[in-house]
């Protein structure tokens, strides 16, 4: 139903040699293996013998592990456009034509055990300098579907890529919706640079990211008068206009305090010096209302970690495939084409119950996977 096959020789066309195995069915096997839950390329041997995945899957036999690894290696960037337009096309064909998204953008370290190409030292959790590849990941916040990916190593972000990554992830969606929506875009602290509000303002686009708690930032949050949100006097804001941290003065800056119960298990947010029973929050926006309705509308972002979470534990993404750069490219985007795809079918089974009559079974993917 998603034609994804065919798709798939756009991304490794027939070079002319006759070939015991077809790349793009090399690709979909490994896709295929991934939604199937394995993890790691040399544990695809698991599924030889497996007589109707292998017709399913039109091979003669089984591939071994060489075979994969030339396949994913030797995809070109014209065909890693095409796999990203895929991506795009599988995950938001069910939203043309509306007027409004909202779009969460976000970042990831995968961690790895080796010298693989274009890994770099770099944060990757729980403070380790460990080496990595740094990707980004644009979703939908509704269906939580990737709008666009970008593998690259483990250098940092700056502005201009920052920048680049968002204009393209805006123009996906744009190219979906109708005609004059509304994009809303959501980021954390990694993305906010001054150079980032610039260019969304310039382009009328509206926006709340974190806030990066600079000394300047911190200074004006401990001077700053409070009130409590919703009365609430353990949860507080504050909203201080963007002239006065030397911004553009179209921006607002939205400070958020929780109250810390336990120093061991703190709520979410930073510590200030001479305020430790409090832990802060910024956000920075363009966009109207109350603190406290700006503040729940950016925490929905959280649920753009669901395609981390589901990509790591259900499909391998933290899993590198090999040594080289566009290996271990191309798995990353076919994992996540796994992820739209079986984010398709999850709906696809919901209208399926709803059109019978008959509750709809919601079952996670390694539950799933469990199951197969």
């Amino acid at each position: 139903k998603l034609d994804i096959v065919s798709r798939l020789v756009r991304v490794a066309p027939s070079d002319g040699r006759k070939r015991v195995f077809k790349r793009h069915l090399v690709l979909l096997t490994f896709m295929v293996g991934a939604v199937a839950g394995v993890k790691r390329l040399d544990h695809l041997a698991w599924l030889r013998g497996d007589a109707v995945l292998l017709k399913f899957l039109r091979m003669p036999r089984w591939p071994v592990r060489k075979v994969f690894s030339q396949a994913l290696a030797g995809v070109t960037d014209r065909g890693i456009a095409a796999l990203q337009a895929l991506i795009s096309d599988v995950g938001l064909r069910p939203l043309r034509g509306r007027h409004r998204a909202v779009l969460d953008v976000d970042s990831s370290a995968i961690v790895a055990f080796g010298t693989q190409e274009g890994t770099c030292f770099g944060y990757s959790g729980k403070g380790r300098n460990r080496r990595r590849h740094h990707p980004l990941v644009a979703s939908e916040a509704e269906t939580r579907a990737v709008v666009h990916a970008d593998y690259r190593d483990g250098s940092a972000i700056d502005a201009d890529e920052a920048i680049a990554f968002v204009l393209r992830s805006l123009n996906v969606m744009r190219g979906i919706l109708s005609v004059g929506a509304e994009v809303i875009l959501r980021a954390d602290a990694g993305f906010w640079s001054n150079k980032m509000g610039d260019w969304l303002m310039d382009h009328g686009v509206p926006f709340i990211f974190s806030m990066p708690l600079r000394p300047g930032v911190k200074l004006v949050l401990r001077t700053t008068r409070w009130r409590g949100l919703d009365g609430d006097p353990d949860i507080q804001g504050t909203v201080i206009p963007g002239a006065r941290l030397g911004m553009d003065p179209r921006l607002r800056v939205l400070g958020i305090r929780r109250r810390v119960f336990d120093a061991k298990a703190p709520p979410q947010g930073k510590r200030i010096d001479g305020c430790e029973q409090w832990r802060y929050q910024a956000l920075v926006t363009v966009m109207t209302g109350q603190p406290e309705d700006l503040w729940r509308f950016y925490n929905g972002r959280a649920d753009c970690e669901r395609v981390f979470k589901v990509a790591r534990n259900a499909l391998g993404m933290g899993c590198l495939v090999g040594q080289q750069l566009r290996a271990n490219e191309t798995a990353f985007l076919l994992r996540i084409l796994a992820f739209n795809a079986d984010l398709r079918f999850q709906a696809h089974a919901e209208e399926q119950a709803s059109a019978a009559g008959r509750p709809a079974i919601r079952m996670g993917l390694v539950t799933r996977q469990r199951r197969f």
